[in-house]
C-alpha cells in the first residue's frame, strides 16, 4: 500500500480509502506517522484498508453485468428468430420448438439464474397470445401487481389469428346487443389480453358455442375468477367484467346451472360494492359534470381523455351488474337485485348523454327498461306484504298497486316513442320493451286476481275503480304485448340472434309459456277462441323452431350441442303437447265442454290462474339437456293444462 508516499493534506488516490472513510464517503488523508488516516486517527477508530473487500465487490459487480449482457443477447437472438419465423410461415409448433430449446441451453448454461429470468421455465407460455405486429412476441406480460403472471395467457390451443376471430365476433355481433363495455375497432386481441386478461379469457368462453367445449372453457375460468376474488381477494375492474361478461352470454341457466350463475351475480354485486361504483369519488364528480356541462375534454390531453374513458367504463359496468342482478333475480331467483341508488341514476344520465361511444344511448335505454320492471317488481312485494297482515285481499287493498302500475304502463309507453328512428339495435329495444309490458300487465292481473272478474251489480269501489274490469283488460294486453314479441322477433336475423343475452331466451320462454296459461284460462269472461285467433300457440312455435335452427346453421355454430339446438328441442316438445291438446279439443267439438270439465273437478282449478313470471319454478331448475327434467317439466305442464 502506498498511503505513506503521500504528503500531508494530500488524499488518496481513488480506491485506496480506508474502509471507515469509504463507508462514509469521505477525504482519505494518510497520517505522516504512518498509523491510519487522519480522520480515523481524531475519530479514534481503527483504520483498515479496503483493497480486498471492494476488490471482491467489484468482481461481483463485473459478473453480474457478464450474465445480464449474456441474458439480453439470448432474448434479442430469441426475438429476432421468432419474428423471422412468424414473418415467414407463421408457424406456432416451430416457435414452440425454438422457445424449449432456449429453455434448455438457459438452464444448462446459466445454472444460477432465477426463474424469473428464465424465459422457458413457464410451461404456460407456449399457450400465450402474440401480437400479430408490434410490439415483439416476447415483449412483457402485464406488469400490474393485482395480475398473476398466467392471467395475461390466453386459452390453450389459441393462435393469434383464432383471438382476433373470437374478439371481433363479439364485438360485432354480441356486443351491440347488450353493450355495457366500448371495444372500440382499433384495440387488438393481444392488447385486450394484456390489458384486461380475465374479460378477454371471458369472451373466448362465451364466443365458443358447443356446450362441450364451453364448459371446459368455462371452468378455467370460473378457476381464475374464484381464484383472484376469494382466494387472493382482488377487486379490480377487469374482474368485474370478465365476470358481467360471462353472465350475460352464458348458457349455464339453461343447463342446470341456476345455483352457480346466482352465485357469480352475487360475486360481481359484491365487487360493485369494494370498488365503490355505486358512490362516485370527488375526481368521478368533476369528470361527471365535465361530461354533462358539455366541456370538450378531448381537448384538454390524452391523460384527461384516458380518465373519462376509465370513469365511463366503471359506469357502463355498476349498470350493467344492475340488469343482470335484475333478470336473474327475477327468472332464476335466490338473490335480491343491486340497490339502486341516486347516484346510478346520474351514472345512467351520464352514460344516456355520451355521444363519444354510439352504443351508449342504446345501452342507456336498456338500463331504463329493466328499471321500469324492477319498479313493477317492487309493486309486487309490497302487495305480497300486505296481504299477509290480513286473511282475505280486498278489492280496496289492490287498488293503490294497479294504480301504480298503470302509471309504470304511461311510462313505458313514453319512453318506447321517445326511441330514435336511427337507435341501434332499435328492434331488439322494442322487443325488450314489450317484454316489460307484459311483466306489468302480468302483475296487474295478479294484483286484481281475488276480486270478480266482471263487478256485474254496476257498483264502483270506494276509489271508483273496477279492479276486474282491470283484470280483464290486463289480460288481454298481455295477448297483444305477446303478439308483438314474437313479430318484432321474427324481424330479427340469423346473425343477429346469436348475440342476444341470456335474458332474452329467458324472455322468449316465458312469452311462450304465458301464451300457453293464456289459451286454456278457465274465466267465464275470458274468450280462449279469440286468444288462438290473434297469435296461434303451435305456428307460432313451428316459426320460432325455424328461426333458431337457422341460426344454428350460422358458419360460427356448426356444432350439434350449441343453445340453438336445446331450445329448439325444448321448442319441439311443447309443440308436442300443443298438438295433442288441439287434437283433443277438435275431438271433443260435440261434447257438451262443461260436463267435461265436472268430471274433472281439478281442471278448472287449475287453468283458472297465471302464475307470476317471476314463480315459474320449473324455469329456475332448467336443465335442458336433461331427460329427466324434460319429463318433469312436460308432466307439470300438462298438469296444470
Amino acid at each position: 500500500m502506498e498511503r505513506t508516499r503521500l504528503g500531508l493534506g494530500h488524499s488518496s488516490t481513488y480506491g485506496q480509502a480506508c474502509m471507515q472513510c469509504y463507508k462514509a464517503k469521505c477525504r482519505c488523508v494518510p497520517n505522516l506517522s504512518g498509523g491510519g488516516c487522519e480522520r480515523c486517527l481524531r475519530l479514534k477508530r481503527d483504520c483498515h484498508p479496503s483493497d480486498s473487500i471492494r476488490r471482491r465487490f467489484a468482481q461481483r459487480t463485473e459478473e453480474s453485468d457478464t450474465r445480464i449482457a449474456q441474458l439480453e443477447d439470448k432474448i434479442e437472438t430469441l426475438s429476432s428468430a421468432m419474428r423471422s419465423i412468424a414473418s415467414s410461415s407463421g408457424s406456432s409448433a416451430e416457435i414452440l420448438r425454438l422457445l424449449n430449446e432456449e429453455s434448455i441451453s438457459s438452464s444448462t448454461s446459466s445454472p444460477k439464474d432465477t426463474p424469473g429470468n428464465s424465459i422457458g421455465t413457464n410451461p404456460s407460455i407456449s399457450e400465450g397470445l402474440t401480437p400479430a405486429t408490434a410490439p415483439p412476441p416476447m415483449a412483457p406480460a402485464n406488469t400490474n401487481p393485482f395480475y398473476p403472471s398466467h392471467y395475461s395467457l390466453s386459452p390453450s390451443n389459441l393462435s393469434p389469428s383464432q383471438a382476433e376471430e373470437y374478439l371481433d365476433f363479439f364485438r360485432s355481433r354480441m356486443l351491440p346487443c347488450f353493450p355495457f363495455i366500448n371495444l372500440t375497432p382499433d384495440i387488438t386481441a393481444w392488447q385486450l389480453n394484456e390489458e384486461r386478461p380475465i374479460l378477454f379469457q371471458a369472451i373466448v368462453t362465451v364466443t365458443t358455442f358447443s356446450t362441450e367445449k364451453k364448459l371446459a372453457r368455462a371452468e378455467e375460468l370460473k378457476r381464475i375468477l374464484f381464484t383472484s376474488a376469494l382466494l387472493n381477494v382482488q377487486s379490480n375492474i377487469d374482474l368485474l367484467l370478465g365476470l358481467l361478461t360471462y353472465l350475460a352470454w352464458s348458457a349455464d341457466a339453461f343447463l342446470g346451472g341456476a345455483d352457480l350463475v346466482s352465485r357469480l351475480m352475487m360475486l360481481a354485486i359484491s365487487l360493485v360494492y369494494d370498488l365503490r361504483l355505486f358512490k362516485p369519488s370527488p375526481p368521478d364528480v368533476k369528470l361527471m359534470m365535465t361530461i354533462t356541462q358539455g366541456r370538450d375534454y378531448e381537448n384538454q390531453g390524452d391523460a384527461i381523455e384516458q380518465t373519462v374513458q376509465e370513469f365511463m367504463e366503471k359506469q357502463r359496468a355498476v349498470l350493467a351488474c344492475f340488469v343482470l342482478s335484475s333478470n336473474i333475480s327475477s327468472h332464476i331467483g335466490r338473490i335480491d337485485t343491486l340497490r339502486w341508488t341516486p347516484q346510478m341514476e346520474e351514472a345512467l344520465r351520464v352514460v344516456g348523454m355520451n355521444r363519444s361511444c354510439p352504443t351508449d344511448q342504446a345501452f342507456a335505454f336498456q338500463v331504463r327498461l329493466q328499471l321500469l320492471k324492477h319498479r313493477a317488481a317492487y309493486i309486487r312485494e309490497q302487495h305480497e306484504i300486505d296481504c299477509s297482515h290480513t286473511a282475505t285481499t280486498s278489492v280496496t287493498a289492490s287498488v293503490p298497486g294497479l294504480l301504480y302500475l298503470k302509471t309504470l304502463r304511461g311510462q313505458l309507453h313514453e319512453l318506447i316513442s321517445s326511441f330514435p328512428p336511427d337507435l341501434h339495435r332499435r328492434n331488439i329495444l322494442i322487443i325488450y320493451a314489450q317484454y316489460v309490458d307484459l311483466y306489468i300487465n302480468q302483475l296487474a292481473y295478479a294484483i286484481s286476481w281475488d276480486s270478480p272478474l266482471l263487478n256485474l251489480s254496476g257498483q264502483r269501489s270506494d276509489d271508483g275503480i273496477l279492479p276486474g274490469l282491470e283484470r280483464l283488460e290486463c289480460l288481454w294486453r298481455s295477448v297483444e304485448s305477446i303478439k308483438s314479441w314474437l313479430e318484432n322477433f321474427y324481424t330479427i336475423s340469423p346473425s343477429e340472434l346469436v348475440g342476444l343475452p341470456f335474458h332474452f331466451w329467458s324472455q322468449m320462454i316465458l312469452c311462450v309459456t304465458v301464451l300457453k296459461y293464456l289459451l286454456v284460462l278457465e274465466d267465464p269472461a275470458w274468450d280462449c277462441q279469440a286468444v288462438r285467433n290473434t297469435v296461434d300457440l303451435i305456428s307460432t312455435m313451428d316459426c320460432m323452431i325455424q328461426r333458431l335452427d337457422l341460426g344454428s346453421k350460422e358458419l360460427d355454430l356448426q356444432c350439434d350441442d350449441n343453445l340453438f339446438k336445446l331450445l329448439s328441442n325444448l321448442l319441439s316438445k311443447c309443440r308436442m303437447w300443443a298438438g295433442a291438446r288441439s287434437d283433443m279439443a277438435s275431438r271433443m267439438q260435440d261434447v257438451d265442454a262443461r260436463s267435461c270439465q265436472s268430471a274433472d273437478p281439478g281442471a278448472a282449478s287449475h287453468n283458472s290462474y297465471i302464475p307470476d313470471l317471476d314463480q315459474m319454478v320449473w324455469m329456475q331448475s332448467m336443465d335442458l339437456e336433461s331427460n329427466q327434467w324434460f319429463e318433469d317439466a312436460m308432466g307439470w305442464l300438462t298438469a296444470s293444462s
